[in-house]
């Protein structure tokens, strides 16, 4: 591991970065020429036509060769989390490749984060995969992501990339048949579940605060013959800090991608637990010079998580580079959702550090702050130094991916809601592709929200958990938010509770698939209506004044409302049958892959 501590730079800003990466680019560039002049010297004379051809041959391949993609996901990263957004922390390598792309300021992912690993590998809103809510999946709980329908590395793999998922799983592994290897990766290393100890790679059940821990660090990949190979626990990994080992991984795969399957395209999806809780970091990243101004030790020590994630992404980087792929790479960052403010260990709440100001509303709402988050897309034959403030979505992934990279569309099983955002990544195009998008609809919480050009409507509770603030980062000697909602025993006595009363009602009733469930008549009050083009921090519910707007609103969301699934996250705990007791202390999948 200290050989991958070795390799991140310590730089005080990212032009450290940008020198050392165009001084190195220059002296190679100035060793193929001279290699090329000594070449052309001795041999024109004899085959200087043939040589001219080889060379445009080979920048001819080059150019039609799909490109290698990077997809970097961040867990529970803030709005004002990022250097390129004038945060008061650092992240000079992520900060460097945004600024030399797109950086998407209107970029919005799901409240929740198994809703928006769900809609970034379908394309389609999680209400229509029974995985709404500002529910994840729990610890060995059933309710994955559902079966029939064949997710974006599987695209990618039928059109010849070698498809890597490192880092965190989370769409459930309740069956074989759930688990990464088998939706569409050669590869898996990471953790199945939500969260983990960042040095012991434990997970518990939720009752995460009392349940038993399971280990969760796994290598799983394809036999020869294709068949999944998913026992292979390394449980050498304990104890050591997982950021070492993603990006060791990583750079392993890359290594080997440039050995073995040099002419192929390379996804390498690197999904980091960075920087959700627990609040874990070594103190080699929590000392980092360019964070030595923030005073506040909670926000500190959450900046060097965010750190360690970004010295990840460069040690990364200089590995393409040194293998000649980088030029070659599309790099797309995004964070999963908005950061949370409040970290829960045994029962103890505390700060995680994170800020989303100046957005309203923290993770796990329809405010702003739940969904809006930090993004770009750099590399290969993107546009550099642009700043979008076109709406685009998660689901657009999926569709702008098939389009930008001359996918099989042909091979998508199933109706996309995402739109192919390629234009406008391209600057062909001024608008974004959507009319509008949904943010969530939850028949739980009865809630949902809709985005429709510059106006945002929100139904019901906003937050479950009543977070509704602006939460700027926390100042020297603070040791909480304020007005930061529920305690935690209340909201979670709230949610269980709303899921059993809806599970009761289920009993005797259908599932009603219209806003009037949420909005009977002579509540009003329930609808909230902003315009984001003059009130993007959510300050003037303007809905009185604007019924028209309101009940065109709603007449989207009730005709989105008639291809809702149920919900299958309504488990306030994983299985007894799913225990790691039964599978020598790890987390495994528990029902034969046969049942449905």
């Amino acid at each position: 591991m200290s050989e991958v501590r070795r390799r991140c730079v310590p730089a005080g800003d990212s032009s450290v970065t940008e020198n050392a990466a165009t001084e190195e680019k220059e002296k190679k560039a100035s060793n193929k020429f001279s290699k090329l002049n000594r070449f052309l010297i001795g041999i024109i004379a004899v085959v200087s036509v043939t040589a001219i051809v080889l060379i445009c041959w080979h920048f001819l391949r080059k150019r039609d060769k799909k490109p290698h993609v990077l997809l970097l996901i961040a867990d529970d990263l803030g709005w004002a989390d990022v250097g390129w957004h004038s945060s008061d922390i650092s992240t000079p390598y992520l900060t460097g490749l945004a600024k030399d792309g797109i950086i998407l300021r209107q970029f919005y992912s799901q409240p929740i984060c198994t809703a928006s690993r769900a809609a970034l590998f379908t394309g389609r809103y999680p209400f229509k995969l029974g995985l709404q809510g500002s529910r994840p999946i729990l610890a060995g709980a059933p309710g994955s992501l559902p079966l029939d329908m064949k997710l974006l590395p599987e695209l990618m793999k039928k059109d010849g990339y070698k498809t890597h998922l490192v880092g965190k799983w989370h769409l459930g592994f309740e069956t074989i048949r759930h688990t990464p290897v088998m939706r569409g990766f050669d590869t898996f290393t990471g953790f199945y579940n939500g969260m983990q100890d960042y040095y012991t790679h434990t997970t518990s059940g939720f009752d995460t605060v009392n349940g038993t821990g399971g280990y969760d660090m796994r290598r799983d990949y394809l036999d020869p013959e294709g068949n999944p190979v998913i026992d292979n626990i390394l449980w050498g990994a304990n104890r050591t800090y997982n950021n070492y080992l993603f990006t060791e991984e990583a750079i392993k795969i890359i290594e080997d991608h440039s050995v073995r399957h040099e002419e192929e395209p390379l996804l390498l999806v690197m999904s980091y637990p960075n920087p959700h809780s627990p609040i874990q970091v070594p103190d080699e990243f929590v000392n980092f010079q360019e964070n030595s101004n923030i005073e506040n030790s909670f926000r500190k020590t959450y900046a060097g998580l965010v750190y360690a994630m970004d010295c990840s992404v460069a040690n990364i980087t200089t590995a393409l580079k040194e293998k000649d792929m980088f030029d070659d790479t599309i790099v797309i960052f995004i964070s999963d959702n908005g950061g949370s403010l409040t970290s829960v260990n045994q029962s103890v709440v505390t700060p995680t550090g994170s800020s989303n100001y100046p957005l309203r509303g923290d993770k796990g709402t329809l405010w702003e702050a739940g969904s809006r988050v930090p993004a770009f897309i750099s590399g290969r034959n993107v546009p550099k130094g642009q700043i979008l403030d076109e709406m685009v979505h998660i689901t657009d992934i999926y569709p702008t991916l098939i389009s930008y990279l001359n996918l099989d569309g042909d091979y998508v099983s199933h109706d996309l809601d995402g739109s192919d955002q390629s234009k406008l990544l391209k600057m062909e195009s001024k608008e974004t592709a959507h009319e509008y998008f949904i943010y969530d609809i939850d028949p739980v919480y009865e809630q949902a929200a809709i985005r429709y050009g510059k106006w945002k409507l929100i139904l019901g509770a906003p937050a479950a958990n009543e977070v509704d603030g602006w939460y700027q980062p926390l100042k020297e000697g603070q040791t909480g938010y304020e007005d930061s909602g529920l305690p935690f025993k209340q909201y979670v006595l709230k949610a269980y509770d709303m899921i059993s009363n809806y599970k009761a009602s289920l009993k005797s009733n259908a599932m009603c698939k219209s806003v009037g469930c949420f909005y009977p008549e002579g509540t009003e009050n329930k609808v909230k209506l902003f315009d984001l083009s003059v009130d993007q921090y959510e300050f003037n519910d303007v809905a009185s004044q604007h019924p028209a707007t309101v009940k065109r609103l709603l007449d989207i969301l009730d005709k989105e409302m008639l291809d809702m699934v149920p919900p299958v996250n309504l488990l306030d705990g994983g299985v007894a049958e799913a225990s790691p007791n039964h599978f020598n202390g790890t987390w495994m999948p528990w029902m034969d892959a046969s049942e449905p």
